[in-house]
């Protein structure tokens, strides 16, 4: 008996197509859960409009990790999804994650695939890049909005801490070898429609980390950076200069903006409207 935890903010444009492709696998004894946290439009109602399997909560305070903790609390089962509230998962995925979590891999996660329709060039180049980042697609998480936990990988810590790099502090309780990407399941995202808005989003999960790295230090060692390999990979193949330099650049200017909020006491989520704005 499996159970699903999607948090969501002002996800009216995409909130019903996320719960609709969570059910198109008719798992049985699903439990839903939808935490509308801090919303001021219809995300609510559209939830409570698609099936009434589906519990929706609503808090005013907002937060991912609040919200994710209020999830949690009214369920009992696992193996347990965390979906964001903008992936869509194709026909199949929701089973096929369901199915592969377990000993070896207490956390598995569906692959990414990016859906570019109406990005501008830097942003297309920017996606190309990623892809020589081996975080997208591998493990988990891995870029994709989802990943699930069995029983006993969930027991490795209590509550979420209030924290913005939720999926950095979940990553970081795990061994590289123990978190597994499956292929064939497919979670469809929606990225940022330009390059300042990625830049943006960029801007805010660099100052998750930075704050992972003062907090909880002791998991850090987990996880090494990808983007010096992305890099190398990338200069030995010419063709791929373009991308190279707008993904250099854009990370870059991430750490630059990071540094300045973080003196400045900047704490916003730094959240992109640009693809919510055309689902």
């Amino acid at each position: 008996m499996p159970s699903v935890v999607i948090p969501a903010h002002n996800e009216e444009a995409a909130i019903v197509r996320t719960i609709e492709g969570v059910l198109a696998d008719r798992v049985d004894d699903l439990e839903i859960v939808v935490v509308v946290n801090g919303s001021s439009d219809r995300t609510a109602e559209l939830a409570r409009g698609v099936d009434p399997r589906v519990q929706v909560l609503e808090t005013a305070t907002p937060g991912k990790t609040n919200a994710l903790n209020l999830g949690e609390s009214v369920l009992k089962s696992f193996p347990r999804v965390f979906l964001d509230a903008d992936i869509e998962l194709r026909p199949g995925t929701l089973r096929a994650i369901l199915q592969a979590c377990g000993a070896p891999h207490p956390i598995v996660a569906p692959s990414p695939e990016r859906d570019d329709t109406g990005c501008t060039l830097g942003m297309r180049l920017f996606l190309q890049a990623e892809r020589y980042n081996h975080y997208f697609g591998r493990g988990a998480p891995n870029g994709s909005g989802c990943f699930v936990l069995c029983e006993a990988g969930r027991s490795r810590w209590g509550d979420f801490p209030d924290i913005v790099a939720d999926d950095g502090f979940v990553a970081n309780h795990f061994e590289p070898n123990e978190a597994a990407t499956v292929d064939s399941a497919i979670a469809v995202v929606r990225p940022p429609k330009d390059l300042r808005s990625m830049i943006a989003v960029r801007t805010r999960i660099r100052r998750g980390r930075y704050e992972l790295d003062r907090r909880f230090p002791e998991l850090m060692g987990t996880h090494g950076s990808q983007v010096g390999g992305s890099i190398g990979r990338m200069f030995v193949r010419p063709w791929t200069w373009p991308a190279l330099a707008v993904y250099a650049w854009v990370r870059i200017r991430e750490r630059q903006l990071a540094r300045r909020q973080i003196d400045a006491g900047h704490t916003g989520w730094g959240r992109d409207e640009s693809a919510r704005q055309s689902s």
